[in-house]
């Protein structure tokens, strides 16, 4: 970074290499024990969101408030996958048997259905377009030559819901009927077999406002789970049409949509882990060697977060300078109100920085005691770990900004520049959850160590981490890249 703020051709070509290292880890981490759905994508967005403020921070309106706030909006439009991974393959699981077929085999296992793998493909990238559709916008927010405030940031998660809820009560289910019409019919022969003479939309309206998922009939999670998809694209169309009609914001409108395409392409593309050995698949059709027809849940997911992390960082890179150049650093408050100011920075930073990574730890170890008998269930002892640590954190937290805001009256909650702190805590949380995912279960290094020395034959099988040593790999050589680099971005602003 030169005198001016701006990052050279290398240094924004690094930030692209470290963007999809550190997501392609923390992707694949955030699909294991600890981290949950909503959780897990929470972890990510905190730390990817310190990823662009320690390179792109040096501007008046990155202010602290959006550092957690990004994680929040990265998380609160996450979807469920599990069905509509496998419909590039050409094929969708019931995922609970039909009974009358129970009945008759006794095997009590799901069934599989047909699907045009074309149409299959298309629900897919309909995933990924809307899997960060949010935060899109918000990433999109710091290049703007407008100022977001959380109003603004409170319409387009309005409208994001509204045209969610708008969608699946209505338009979705007919784009379905095109879409996925071997969906509807699984589903309608599983609501025959449940002995449900209720139509298809009628019983869908109903289990939606009971929050039901319909998991219990057969082809119903799959029904729900399209259902969803089309609706969330629908409202990723909503966000991008209400920055550029709303907000009049092109770049908003720009960088969104380009991280929806690139969300689309990382989640499709990595698919390939999963179905590279579906007979139905056309990938059965090519010359591709054995060596490389991997199937794995783990390298789809990191996979797709290091294609995603790329994007992201790819579109932010290619900006123009106007944009994307530092300007002159003001420590302005996001919010006047100190004492209002002080209850949001609590709230967020408490919640994405204290419970999020605190929960992680907890649950993790947790379920390593119950693996290794210590403890007969896991889940009290972890929510607790989780409260009692969450708190004593939280009161420390709570003392520094009460000193910071409320006594010193500061603009931000701690004695740094905003872009200063994210270089800082990047480092120690990625070191954090590095700490937690290979050091915590079965599947870790101790486990690893363990296993060579009692079964050096078998030294290489961590079961439940399949290929381990990519995941490792990615996350050291971002490290071993991000602290030189930390320092030199460190020494211009």
């Amino acid at each position: 970074m030169s005198a001016t703020n701006k990052l050279g051709k290398g240094m924004k070509f690094l930030s692209v290499i470290l963007g999809s290292l550190l997501m392609g880890f923390m992707w694949r981490a955030r699909g294991s024990h600890g981290f949950g759905s909503f959780w897990g994508i929470v972890a990510v967005g905190g730390i990817f969101t310190l990823l662009i403020f320690a390179f792109y921070g040096n501007r008046a309106k990155m202010k602290y408030e959006l550092m957690p706030m990004g994680a929040i909006m990265m998380g609160i439009t996450v979807p469920a996958w599990g069905c509509v991974i496998s419909m590039p393959g050409g094929i969708f699981g019931s995922t609970v048997p039909f009974s009358a077929i129970e009945k008759v085999s006794g095997s009590g296992s799901q069934v599989y259905a047909q699907i045009g793998q074309g149409r299959g493909t298309i629900m897919m990238l309909l995933l990924g377009f809307s899997l960060i559709c949010l935060y899109g916008i918000f990433a999109g927010s710091f290049f703007s030559e407008k100022e977001y405030k959380i109003k603004h940031y409170l319409v387009f998660i309005a409208v994001f819901f509204a045209v969610e809820i708008l969608a699946k009560t209505t338009f979705a289910h007919n784009i379905m009927n095109v879409l996925a019409p071997e969906v509807t019919d699984g589903f309608n022969r599983g609501l025959a077999d449940a002995g449900v003479t209720d139509t298809l939309r009628h019983f869908y309206l109903f289990e939606l406002l009971k929050g039901g998922t319909a998991k219990g009939i057969p082809f119903g999670r799959c029904y729900f789970e399209c259902i969803e998809h089309i609706a969330y694209t629908a409202a990723a169309l909503a966000l991008l049409i209400t920055a550029l009609a709303v907000f009049r914001d092109k770049n908003v409108f720009a960088v969104s949509l380009l991280i929806n395409v690139f969300s689309a392409i990382a989640i499709t593309a990595a698919d390939y882990f999963q179905i590279c050995n579906y007979e139905s698949s056309f990938l059965s059709k090519l010359n591709i060697p054995a060596s490389l027809r991997i199937t794995s849940w783990g390298l789809w997911e990191f996979a797709t977060g290091l294609i995603l992390g790329f994007g992201i960082m790819l579109t932010l890179a290619v900006l123009p300078e106007k944009y994307s150049s530092g300007k002159k650093y003001r420590s302005e408050p996001y919010i006047d109100n100190k004492v209002m100011r002080f209850i949001l920075n609590f709230l967020l930073w408490g919640f994405v920085f204290v419970v999020v990574p605190v929960r992680t730890l907890a649950l993790r170890v947790a379920r390593m005691l119950e693996d290794y008998g210590r403890i007969q269930d896991e889940d009290v002892p972890g929510i607790a770990a989780t409260a009692v640590l969450s708190v004593i954190i939280c009161v420390f937290l709570f003392i520094t900004l009460k000193k910071n805001i409320l006594g010193k009256n500061l603009p931000v909650p701690f004695k740094l520049k905003s872009f200063e702190f994210a270089r800082i805590y990047l480092l120690i949380l990625s070191l954090y959850y590095g700490a937690v995912y290979f050091f915590t279960l079965d599947a870790s290094i101790p486990a690893f160590i363990r296993r060579t020395i009692t079964s050096p034959s078998h030294h290489a099988d961590m079961t439940g981490i399949e290929y381990f040593f990519i995941y490792l790999a990615a996350f050291a050589l971002f490290e071993i890249i991000y602290i030189p680099v930390k320092k030199r971005l460190s020494s211009h602003h």
